[in-house]
């Protein structure tokens, strides 16, 4: 072969499937009628129905009487720990996809792939942009406690 090595088009053609996979992905979900990235990254959320003043109000707006149960209303509220799950899923799915190329590259120029150990720990501990995420699933596994 030329300059270009058997190493250098591998990589490129597997960091071009890379590339493309994710634009059919992305022009997939843009195209879908049914689901929304909003959606995804909200979340249930209930909340007490009350007027500009904080207090608690009925179905028409009014005031309650004196021992009468407010009205909750379950509504879908946007998220900040789904947010920073999938920041953090983008982000460590590039470093994945970096150093996976990089191992790529050196597998296919004949060279001993390097002891990964290192990397590994990095990785794992990447999964501390996932904590928010299980804080509040935790959290929420409790919350059939509440009275």
């Amino acid at each position: 072969m030329s300059s270009i090595g058997f190493a250098e088009i591998l990589v490129a053609l597997v960091a071009a499937a890379v590339v493309m996979s994710m634009m059919l992905c992305y022009r997939s979900l843009q195209e879908a009628r049914d689901w929304s990235l909003t959606d995804a990254l909200s979340e249930d959320v209930t909340l007490t129905r009350t007027d500009q003043a904080g207090n608690p109000v009925d179905a028409l707006g009014m005031a309650l009487p004196a021992g009468q149960l407010p009205i909750n209303v379950t509504v879908m509220k946007a998220s900040s720990s789904r947010f920073i799950a999938l920041v953090g899923t983008v982000a460590i799915l590039m470093l994945y996809v970096g150093f996976a190329l990089a191992c790529l590259y050196r597998f296919a120029s004949g060279n001993e792939i390097p002891d990964m150990t290192k990397g590994a720990n990095f990785f794992y501990s990447g999964l501390v942009l996932f904590a928010p995420y299980l804080i509040n699933k935790f959290s929420s596994a409790f919350s059939i406690f509440k009275p």
